[in-house]
């Protein structure tokens, strides 16, 4: 009598795991949308129809943080400091030099999405992180240390909290630091970024410089 209760416990509470563990998968599904030079992407319902890539320059599998780039670089390095190009140059500076467009954002050339994925990639401008964050519910995953982003239409992206480089040290592990392909109008000295942890996310032209190296999540049109 009591193994028989003890194995209708026992299938209950398997039952119950099955469940529970497919309203999960319910909750952050990946639902890929189409794949661009062999790399995937997620329509996440927005209302600019933009889609965001599934993974970081550079991940993979083995490693979901991927490369980090100064802004305006297109490949990472062993140390990163002041002798990057686009540092203290104001928008001026850097259309001159093509490295922006007239609009303030990164030419292809310099941007470090289209450049390591081809054309029809690009880093996100700050529009498309402010949409990102105003037509997206955000939930924190302390065991992942990163964002689910889930958009209305139920499908969802990770932005793992990759922190960013200085020197050749990580810094600032558990907090997110993407770049942007936006220069700051107010101040045009400094970019764009998308910072984020466990209780926040907002953007940021910040204090630091152009020549912190940080992860870039690719969008395409």
């Amino acid at each position: 009598m009591f193994n028989n209760k003890f194995r209708a416990v026992e299938k209950y509470l398997s039952l119950f795991a099955e469940v529970f563990l497919a309203g999960l998968t319910s909750i952050y599904a990946q639902t890929l949308s189409g794949n661009l030079n062999g790399h995937e992407y997620i329509d996440l319902g927005l209302p600019s129809g933009t889609k965001w890539a599934t993974m970081n320059v550079g991940a993979d599998s083995n490693n979901i943080l991927g490369g980090y780039f100064a802004w305006g670089e297109v490949t990472t390095k062993a140390e990163y400091g002041k002798d990057v190009q686009t540092y203290n140059k104001d928008a001026s500076a850097l259309l001159a030099a093509s490295i922006i467009n007239e609009d303030g954002y990164l030419t292809p050339e310099y941007d470090a999405a289209t450049k390591n994925w081809g054309e029809g990639w690009r880093t996100p401008k700050k529009k498309d992180f402010d949409e990102l964050i105003e037509n997206c519910e955000w939930e924190w995953d302390k065991g992942k240390v990163g964002y689910y982003v889930k958009g209305k239409n139920g499908n969802s992206i990770f932005l793992p909290a990759a922190g960013n480089y200085f020197g050749n040290s990580l810094k600032e592990a558990g907090y997110g630091r993407y770049w942007c392909a936006s220069v700051d109008e107010s101040n045009t000295f400094r970019s764009w970024c998308l910072c984020f942890h466990s209780i926040s996310k907002y953007m940021s032209n910040g204090s630091y410089g152009r020549y912190f190296g940080r992860p870039i999540r690719p969008v395409t049109d």
